[in-house]
């Protein structure tokens, strides 16, 4: 699974350079501020994500973190799952439209994830080798918990493990290659047996990772600290 991420950037042209090809036409919805900086982000944040418009042309609109499929009766809590699993996302009424007609990419600058027993579980960043960042592949849908100050949802979609990952959790985020995101987010494409060609593990050598601080545990922590390996801070 993934259930925290980071995401930062001085500009936020860096985040068009990393997501939009020369080729693709682009209108950008800045979600609020040209610079950001989150070292813990979590369920119910409202991020940066990037999809097709109404027209076919990318852009990037903030969204909440947690997928809403279908609005909840009154007076119950709605469902908001962070992760779709990639064996079903073909399957599940929930997933099946937005998987087909409804795809993104949401950029991290890295992601945690707990390993070990429960109750003493220690936790561990996961970063990029050579880019400043990772394309994680997602769904969203146009609905919101009605206190959600943004009009669309997401869910990032997690697939096995890599050698990398395999010994810290049993599921990581799809992660594509920018090459992959003209393919991934043309609506165009609604066919599930090419889309879940993309759903597998990244390569070994797009990750590394090491262990850091259980500060990262407790959402009201956010600062760079959180992301150093464990002891040097």
């Amino acid at each position: 699974m993934c259930g925290r991420y980071t995401l930062t950037y001085e500009e936020v042209t860096e985040l068009e350079e990393f997501l939009y090809s020369a080729e693709t036409d682009h209108l950008l919805k800045n979600h609020g501020e040209t610079s950001f900086a989150n070292y813990n982000v979590a369920p119910s944040h409202h991020m940066p994500v990037a999809c097709s418009d109404g027209d076919g042309r990318r852009m990037l609109t903030s969204m909440h973190w947690g997928f809403m499929g279908w609005k909840p009766k009154p007076g119950t809590k709605p469902f908001l799952p962070i992760n779709t699993r990639d064996d079903s996302v073909t399957e599940k009424p929930m997933w099946k439209r937005a998987f087909t007609a409804n795809r993104c990419i949401v950029p991290a600058s890295g992601f945690y994830e707990w390993a070990g027993k429960k109750g003493n579980k220690t936790p561990h960043y996961i970063y990029p080798i050579r880019d400043k960042f990772l394309g994680f592949a997602g769904i969203y849908s146009d609905m919101t918990p009605d206190d959600a100050e943004v009009q669309m949802s997401f869910s990032i979609i997690t697939t096995s493990p890599n050698s990398v990952m395999k010994n810290i959790h049993d599921r990581m985020p799809v992660i594509l290659h920018p090459s992959e995101f003209d393919d991934w987010l043309n609506p165009n494409n609604r066919d599930p047996d090419y889309l879940t060609d993309f759903l597998h593990p990244c390569p070994d050598d797009v990750i590394s990772e090491h262990i850091v601080s259980k500060a990262v545990g407790n959402v009201r922590n956010n600062h760079e600290g959180l992301i150093q390996k464990a002891g040097l801070f």
